[in-house]
């Protein structure tokens, strides 16, 4: 993977020459740096990047500065953090144990560093250089009470979690004390490093009532129908072209004409919680930039606003969705996969896959007077979040090291954008050319050049031409094996050579393919091999069987009375079909069941599954749930044979 290495080698290099050239003449004297993260926002969620929701302040800062359609990140937060912290990809860097923290080096270099929010990267955050830190160590929280799975988790640097007052709401929280650390660091004559890095709008999806209720109507048309109107307005401000072509959605998404009204509107309820979430963070990003207008800060500050992964999908229990309410602690509001399939437009797939859908966001970037492009422009050059690491080096004029002690370092895997700054024609893979990926077995991918593979659940490669088709419509992995092939050699020996990740992360592709929600069924229970029909199948015949594979035996005991249930997405009520196998089952001690008494199914129809925790063992362990939430196993039939 020679470009990989030629990249990463350069960096140092260019780090160098911008320490005294150009990095200086734009940084002037050591400029302040805001970082604000916002946790799973679709890449088209925000005004600015063709959202419906509210977002005026958000939008003003991509008009006084320049927007990014091609700011790819990792397929999860976590793994995102860590590159954007370490500029390694995440399995680069090993926990930390082979990267130096941009924070201490900002620190080193005379900056006051803080964080605000969510760290969820190994230690505590003043262990990374960070001199202050309030918020939370964990993925995330209960947005009105701070606590995690029951647990209070707001703690300020290395003391004990602390319990919230009543009224407290984390995103105004981190906020308030963003700014009194901006205005600690500006009273005490230093440069600040400030990371914001909000929970929000991560699940559950908890807001002020008056910030939910006026959305409700908004998403009464449907995420179909709201797709194509972001989609259109998209194209109007020159954010996507015609090589853009919307993917189409396989079972993972409902068809919206299909469902009841009472479950229309339920939906609508549950992506109105989401807005609302979002519009806050928004309200409260307006109250840091007014800020920092007020301390006449702004003229010298870059401000850099990025999401950690794209548009989340479904969380939670069918059963439980009408119980949710977004502005009661406590409560579990989350929204569905067709509210993902919005909030990725044009894109397809999800949080925690390599396709576009999970690795594109939204990034902007203002810093008056500093940017050549006139503002409000929109640069469509490839860059990844490893290149936000070089880029603050080269503001502070900090050279990367080497070493760290007796620890040798891992070259740096990104580059500066401060060349692009003062540049806005360089072409399009000047900053950044080959971005690999993986989480787990969920996400993998590798883009070099126009190519670029993907895979999710361990199935077999997809291969696309991104030049041509930067929305993934098309897969040409049957049409160009070659470029496959080389595409594939690529990715193993960069994981096998300059990672380390585990053997199972890298191991052999499946020849099946397993499709969106499985890694939610494995999460119920890891010993889930396959599922036929798989999970989000689309054209399944209506004569169907339906079989489960496992890594370990089956057997029925304790099971009697939990069943697994079949039901059509529009008729949650009825149930279709349902079995509940008893013990001397002739699939007992084997490593498979099959179904094979499923009635006739109706033909263009999503149909999905409920399962009882322990509706059979495996292993001698209780199987986990199907909820058409959380965990959940869906697929659709062929139209009539």
């Amino acid at each position: 993977m020679n470009t990989i290495l030629q990249l990463a080698s350069l960096a140092t290099v260019m780090l160098a020459g911008f320490s005294t050239s150009s990095a200086a003449e734009l940084a002037n004297t050591h400029p302040n740096v805001l970082l604000i993260v916002a946790d799973d926002v679709g890449y088209s969620d925000i005004g600015c990047y063709g959202g419906e929701i509210d977002t005026p302040n958000l939008d003003q800062l991509a008009s006084d500065g320049v927007r990014f359609s091609e700011f790819h990140v990792n397929p999860m937060c976590v793994v995102t953090r860590t590159s954007l912290l370490t500029g390694h990809t995440h399995s680069q860097s090993d926990q930390y144990r082979r990267s130096i923290p941009i924070a201490r080096l900002m620190k080193a270099a005379g900056y006051s560093t803080s964080i605000s929010g969510k760290w969820h990267q190994p230690g505590n955050p003043l262990d990374s250089g960070f001199d202050s830190f309030y918020g939370f160590l964990q993925g995330a929280i209960d947005s009105w009470t701070g606590k995690d799975a029951g647990k209070v988790s707001i703690q300020s640097n290395r003391q004990a979690p602390q319990a919230v007052p009543d009224g407290w709401y984390s995103t105004d929280a981190f906020t308030d004390d963003a700014i009194a650390k901006i205005d600690a660091a500006h009273s005490s004559g230093k440069p600040f490093f400030t990371y914001l890095a909000y929970n929000a709008p991560h699940s559950p999806l908890q807001a002020p009532r008056e910030s939910v209720e006026k959305y409700y109507q908004r998403y009464e048309k449907g995420w179909e129908a709201l797709r194509q109107e972001r989609f259109q307005r998209m194209r109007a401000m020159g954010l996507v072209d015609d090589r853009y072509v919307m993917s189409q959605p396989e079972a993972e998404v409902r068809r919206w004409n299909e469902l009841p009204v009472e479950i229309q509107k339920q939906e609508s309820r549950r992506m109105a919680a989401y807005a609302g979430m979002l519009d806050r963070v928004d309200w409260n990003i307006g109250r840091l930039l007014n800020h920092l207008r007020e301390q006449g800060l702004d003229d010298n500050t870059l401000v850099i606003f990025m999401a950690d992964n794209g548009g989340d999908y479904s969380n939670g229990d069918i059963q439980t969705y009408d119980d949710q309410v977004p502005w009661k602690p406590g409560s579990h509001p989350f929204a569905s996969t067709g509210w993902a399939y919005l909030k990725n437009t044009p894109f397809r797939w999800y949080k925690s896959s390599a396709q576009e859908g999970g690795v594109s966001v939204p990034f902007i970037v203002r810093w008056p007077g500093k940017i050549a492009e006139s503002p409000g422009s929109i640069l469509h050059q490839r860059l990844h979040v490893t290149d936000v690491y070089p880029t603050l080096l080269a503001l502070t004029g900090v050279d990367y090291p080497s070493t760290d002690g007796d620890r040798k370092l891992e070259p740096l895997y990104g580059k500066s954008i401060l060349p692009l700054l003062t540049d806005g024609s360089l072409p399009e893979y000047a900053i950044h050319d080959e971005i690999f990926w993986c989480f787990n077995q969920t996400g993998k991918g590798l883009v070099k050049g126009d190519w670029k593979i993907s895979s999710i659940s361990d199935g077999p490669w997809k291969l696309y031409n991104v030049k041509a088709d930067p929305a993934e419509s098309k897969d040409l992995a049957q049409e160009m094996p070659e470029q496959l092939e080389a595409m594939s050699q690529s990715w193993f020996q960069f994981a096998e050579e300059h990672t380390t990740m585990p053997p199972s992360w890298r191991a052999p592709l499946n020849h099946y393919q397993e499709g969106w929600g499985f890694h939610r069924v494995r999460m119920s229970l890891p010993d889930y091999v396959r599922i036929v029909p798989a999970s989000s199948a689309m054209n399944v015949p209506c004569d169907t069987d339906l079989s489960f594979y496992f890594s370990k035996p089956l057997s029925f005991s304790n099971t009697r009375g939990k069943t697994i249930r079949l039901y059509e997405a529009g008729d949650i009520n009825t149930i279709v079909w349902q079995a509940d196998p008893q013990p001397g089952h002739p699939s007992e001690g084997t490593l498979q069941i099959t179904f094979d008494d499923l009635p006739k199914l109706k033909p263009n129809t999503t149909y999905f599954a409920l399962a009882d925790r322990g509706w059979i063992q495996v292993g001698g362990k209780l199987a986990g749930v199907f909820n058409d939430g959380a965990y959940w196993y869906r697929f659709r039939t062929a139209a009539e044979q």
